[in-house]
């Protein structure tokens, strides 16, 4: 892992959600457009996009970071979020989107879960509404990561 340099924020969430504010200035969401991989490589790999356009109550993966494919059990890309692995980090991170997609803020969530392998896994996560046209919600731009603990 990154060392992180003194004073910085080290969770993830609250520093995508930072990112996600600076992206939207005086808008309510910001653009896919606007979201460059470049300019937060630290985070990328955690994160994930997930499309509505046509599909609001049941939205696609159309991105996938590195560290979420493998927590994933699987192919995420072009999934519907209804067909998520059970008890995996991606099924804990989108656990809450229809609230997100309603409510149409931010919502970070984290918790414990137990996988099927029975390995305790704590979480983080964040789900950030995007939108195309600066109104409609077209999207959601998410990040989840973990650790493993005993018992």
């Amino acid at each position: 892992m990154q060392e992180m340099p003194r004073g910085l924020e080290r969770r993830l969430v609250l520093r995508l959600l930072h990112h996600w504010r600076d992206l939207c200035g005086e808008r309510r969401f910001p653009s896919f457009d606007e979201v460059d991989p470049a300019q937060i490589p630290d985070m990328w790999p955690s994160c994930f996009v997930l499309d509505a356009h046509g599909h609001r109550d049941d939205p696609v993966f159309r991105l996938v970071g590195d560290d979420i494919a493998q927590q994933a059990r699987g192919a995420l890309l072009n999934l519907r979020v209804s067909q998520v692995p059970r008890d995996t980090l991606v099924d804990h991170a989108v656990s809450y989107l229809d609230e997100v997609m309603a409510k149409e803020v931010p919502i970070s969530r984290g918790g414990q879960f137990l996988r099927s392998d029975g390995v305790n896994v704590l979480y983080r996560s964040i789900l950030l509404p995007m939108s195309d046209d600066g109104d409609l919600v077209s999207g959601i731009l998410g990040a989840a990561n973990c650790r493993e603990v005993e018992g």
